[in-house]
């Protein structure tokens, strides 16, 4: 059994790396030092995908960004720190997640493999899949698997991940506001079905292009119960968890019904 701190937020629309947000978030979840930290979808600098023509000068301006924001993650005093970044590889632009610690750097987990195509999402037009798989990762003593925002509305995988050993879910998003209630339904499910906790962070706010972020970092325990949420004058929120309720919650229904 293990219990180990963990945290979610809601970070500002085009967040940069030394900036007085990010120094005021820093200070925020170093005073807290949990072991994991969750940051949202691409966090650094302007969102991609708002316009539906692809720019390589804006491609290239994000991924240097977020290379120079994974620089600084030691600033954030977590053990592990999660989250998902631009980049390039084997000549496909991929939204590639990643866990990092001080000791390893970042290091790729999961590509997503699911993106929309429509006003101010259009993923589709500047992402590519890369290499299809749903694996877990280390991340210190727990076992964690990545959904990248619309890959949480396919069901199937937070399944997959529970039947595999997950203990924990990370979804890092980039969405709006009028759409949150259908997110929660979602995340909720993620866990009943998967018996694992469920950790989700957003962009929070209005970028410089107009676009609208609805915030809301959400932590979902094992049977589906929302245990802590973000607002905007709590932008990051902490919990312990506890990895003998996730193997309790997949000894039981539905994580227990055979396909």
């Amino acid at each position: 059994m293990a219990r180990l701190k963990v945290g979610v937020c809601e970070c500002p629309a085009e967040l940069v790396a030394g900036s007085s947000d990010w120094n005021g978030l820093s200070r925020l979840v170093s005073r807290e030092a949990p072991d994991l930290f969750l940051l949202n979808e691409m966090p650094f600098g302007p969102w991609l995908a708002a316009t539906a023509a692809f720019d390589e000068t804006k491609w290239r301006g994000s991924c240097k960004l977020h290379e120079a924001g994974l620089r600084r993650l030691g600033d954030l005093g977590a053990g592990v720190v999660a989250g998902s970044r631009p980049r390039e590889l084997g000549g496909r632009r991929l939204n590639e997640a990643f866990l990092w610690t001080a000791a390893g750097g970042a290091n790729g987990i999961h590509n997503k493999q699911y993106f929309p195509d429509e006003e101010g999402y259009y993923e589709a037009r500047w992402f590519e899949a890369g290499e299809r798989h749903f694996r877990l990762a280390a991340a210190g003593p727990v076992e964690v698997g990545f959904l990248i925002c619309t890959e949480l509305m396919f069901n199937e995988h937070a399944r997959h991940y529970g039947r595999s050993g997950a203990h924990i879910i990370l979804v890092p998003r980039a969405v709006g506001k009028g759409s949150l209630r259908r997110w929660l339904v979602a995340m909720r499910m993620a866990a009943i079905v998967s018996g694992t906790y469920v950790l989700s962070s957003n962009r929070s706010g209005v970028d410089s292009r107009g676009q609208l972020f609805g915030g809301a970092g959400w932590i979902i325990d094992p049977e589906g119960d929302l245990v802590a949420q973000t607002s905007s004058t709590t932008p990051a929120v902490f919990y312990e968890i506890d990895t003998e309720f996730v193997r309790r919650a997949q000894r039981e229904y539905p994580c227990y019904v055979v396909e």
